[in-house]
């Protein structure tokens, strides 16, 4: 079956290209449907029960999905003459835009201490400084201590106020469409320009920052993949000097990574944060094959001078079929690991890379038999395939085994601690640059507004009992306090804040009774929508408190913070656990950072054993499948040690990087020990098949490791620091297995000698 499609392709190429080029085409044009995800369900666990609790509380309390504008004024606080005019100008600029529905400004918020209103006038009159009603001489000492808007909507030196622009749809689960975001954060940047000579503005928001993470993925996506394509096109003209073998492999592997997105297209599968570099990733794994089918083309055609083009393609695909089928399987197997995390998007990215290491082997073979079938036969070699580098590391191998060994090991101790050294803790302002806008303002935010990530406990069955028990709301005036006081919480809302705008309506005394009725019942509707129904539910009666948590505080540990709070809630408190829950973007992050210890645990593990005894089924020998295994353990060791010793922690895009780096490696492994055992079954000497291997699939892995690896350290130029970390780690990941596999691997088979007699699968 192999062997007529191979004659196939060889003898009828021109069909074989019409075929090839109508199915790549039609799934290329599948690409007009790609789209991107960086929504709260790419925070999610598989399994996990927070996400439906995170959408179900927004429905019950209404969509915290906000952008938010913080203005700060240049010359004397934003309640001056000048800055209310230019507020007021913007905030009707910004209404003009479409998608813009209300935009919630100092200028138009209720006042209830300018001047003082009583429960009565509290329940019949809206006091606004647009309206005039507002006493302007009593607005900037209730915006200072006002318990709604002081460190919220005002900063406490009144230099900086926020325009919150609601973006809530009809139903909270549904979010604005991405493009639609777009555009209107696109405009509303336009907007905020013509103000920039009067104020200091900022744009943030979740709403804001999952836009820019689109479009910085958006960016990597295409930016970053033309430079990949272009520094490993440069490396493979310095390696090869021919162009023929620059333009075959980089035309080749493109097509693969097109293909494979128009797939993923056309299945609906949306790109997340974690599968962002999956295009670069797609073009080196198809360019590790093809790399590896030119060396030895390459050699064929040395080795047989007489022998036809057809023949030598023939040759070169018959020999190579069956060690980068192996590779592809256990490629497919680190990639299968993933999905033994509990993170739905990593499993995602699993499945999805699964196909495309499939899709990249078979457009590889097919690929190289076509194209090569169509041209002319390449002049004969002159140049020597020997490499100084390849030389010096068989050298080192053959005749400094205990320091191979030696180094080795010091390296996996030091990599040992490191990965004790190793944490989950991140933020979102820490995945940008410093000197990006997003960065820029999130930082603002958060440090002048109260904090930008919201934290919400929901308390069950509480809301009727609070207006009836007295002692049950100095109890939650106590908790709102006490969230007040930690360090890393900036604002706090609540129920409680309600309250304490009625105390200061009542002279200064907590409602009960009659009056608090009054208050609760005769609010003006828009008063209630900032105080009351963001806040406590009578359909649900259940109670919402929303503690915006400074993601820039030093040291903030998110999971310790959580459990701080909840011990101080049953045991100060004494409430029971199943009273309440923690929610909102801040948990459902924390929740995936959680997990990804574990999850890195599991999918290490995973792939290990699924390597272990896919070897056993190829080469069908313990001693070798140990000896393969076991210095592949040490580039994902030294990825994850390098994290630990230099603080850099795992997150939803690093857990991917040590399956990938297992992968790799071992793929190294089974084209070195299959080549070794090539030449040990023709003279029988393993220092002699050792050198022998080193100079012929050596020149492949270190070829493709090179080229990769310069490929991926394009990466550092992008603005997104996940997408920095994950091109750094990947370089270090090629160029760490290929050595390994270089030096110790050898080593490990001269010192122990497996009987290699026994035919392979």
């Amino acid at each position: 079956m192999l062997n007529s499609i191979l004659n196939f392709l060889i003898k009828k190429p021109l069909w074989s290209l019409f075929a090839f080029l109508i199915i790549i085409c039609s799934s290329i044009l599948q690409i007009q449907n790609f789209s991107l995800d960086a929504s709260s369900e790419s925070l999610s666990l598989d399994g996990d029960n927070n996400l439906e609790l995170y959408l179900s509380t927004q429905e019950t309390f209404g969509s915290d999905e906000s952008l938010i504008i913080s203005y700060s004024a240049k010359e004397d606080t934003v309640l001056s003459k000048d800055q209310l005019i230019s507020l007021k100008s913007l905030r009707d600029d910004l209404l003009n835009i479409d998608g813009v529905s209300s935009v919630i400004s100092i200028l138009d918020v209720s006042l209830f201490q300018s001047p003082p209103l009583s429960l009565v006038e509290l329940a019949s009159e809206v006091y606004t400084i647009e309206n005039g009603k507002a006493d302007q001489n009593q607005v900037a000492q209730e915006f200072k201590n006002s318990p709604l808007y002081a460190n919220n909507l005002v900063s406490k030196d009144l230099k900086t106020t926020a325009l919150i622009i609601p973006l809530a749809t009809d139903d909270p689960r549904i979010l604005i469409d991405d493009e639609l975001l777009r555009t209107l954060i696109k405009n509303i940047r336009l907007t905020m320009d013509g103000y920039r000579d009067q104020a200091n503005l900022f744009l943030g928001g979740v709403p804001m920052i999952r836009n820019d993470v689109i479009n910085f993925i958006r960016s990597d996506l295409i930016v970053f993949s033309i430079a990949v394509v272009i520094t490993m096109t440069l490396m493979l003209l310095i390696l090869f000097r021919k162009i023929r073998w620059v333009i075959i492999p980089i035309t080749i592997s493109i097509i693969g990574a097109l293909f494979m997105t128009g797939l993923i297209s056309a299945i609906g599968w949306k790109v997340t944060v974690i599968s962002a570099n999956f295009f670069s990733l797609l073009l080196v794994m198809t360019l590790s094959v093809i790399i590896h089918l030119v060396v030895r083309y390459r050699e064929i055609s040395k080795q047989n001078l007489k022998q036809n083009n057809a023949d030598n393609i023939r040759q070169t695909l018959s020999q190579m079929i069956r060690p980068c089928l192996y590779t592809v399987i256990t490629t497919i197997a680190a990639f299968v690991s993933l999905t033994v995390s509990n993170v739905q998007p990593v499993i995602d990215f699993g499945l999805m890379m699964s196909i495309g290491v499939t899709v990249a082997f078979v457009l590889a073979f097919i690929g190289f038999a076509i194209v090569m079938s169509l041209l002319q036969t390449p002049e004969p070699l002159n140049e020597s395939e020997n490499n100084l580098i390849l030389q010096k590391l068989a050298l080192i191998t053959d005749k400094k085994g205990k320091s191979v060994i030696i180094s080795f090991v010091i390296v996996a101790f030091i990599a040992i601690f490191g990965v004790n050294k190793l944490s989950v803790e991140n933020s979102f302002i820490n995945y940008f640059k410093k000197n990006t806008e997003i960065y820029q303002g999130l930082n603002f935010i958060d440090k002048e507004l109260g904090g930008t990530i919201p934290l919400d406990i929901v308390f069950n069955d509480l809301a009727s009992a609070y207006w009836a028990d007295s002692s049950l709301r100095e109890e939650f005036h106590q908790v709102h306090n006490y969230l007040d006081s930690l360090p890393s919480i900036g604002k706090v809302l609540s129920i409680d804040t309600f309250m304490q705008v009625l105390k200061e309506a009542n002279d200064g005394k907590a409602p009960n009774g009659f009056l608090l009725i009054l208050g609760k019942n005769n609010m003006p509707d828009f008063a209630k929508t900032q105080v009351l129904k963001p806040h406590i539910s009578d359909e649900t009666n259940q109670i919402r408190m929303v503690a915006r948590v400074k993601e820039t505080t030093k040291d903030l540990e998110r999971n310790q913070l959580i459990i701080d709070i909840k011990k101080t809630l049953l045991e100060e408190f004494y409430f029971n656990e199943d009273d309440f829950y923690f929610t909102g973007t801040f948990s459902l992050y924390n929740n995936l950072l959680q997990s990804l210890f574990e999850s890195q645990i599991k999918t290490v593990f995973t792939v290990f054993c699924i390597i272990f005894v896919l070897f056993l089924i190829v080469f069908r020998s313990i001693s070798i499948a140990i000896i393969a295994v076991i210095p592949n353990i040490i580039p994902s060791l030294l990825i994850l040690g390098v994290m630990g010793i230099v603080g850099i922690p795992l997150d939803i895009m690093t857990i991917t990087i040590a399956a990938i780096a297992i992968g790799i490696g071992i793929d190294n492994a089974i084209h070195y020990i299959s080549r070794f055992k090539s030449e040990l079954l023709m003279d029988g000497d393993y220092v002699s098949s050792m050198y022998k291997a080193h100079n012929s699939i050596g020149v492949s892995m270190f070829y493709t490791a090179a080229t990769v690896a310069i490929g991926f350290l394009v990466l550092i130029l992008s603005h997104f620091i996940p997408s920095i970390y994950f091109g750094i780690f990947m370089a270090i990941a090629m160029l760490s297995a290929v050595i390994v596999n270089l030096t110790l691997l050898p080593r490990l088979l001269l010192i122990f000698r497996p009987s290699m007699n026994k035919k392979v699968l």
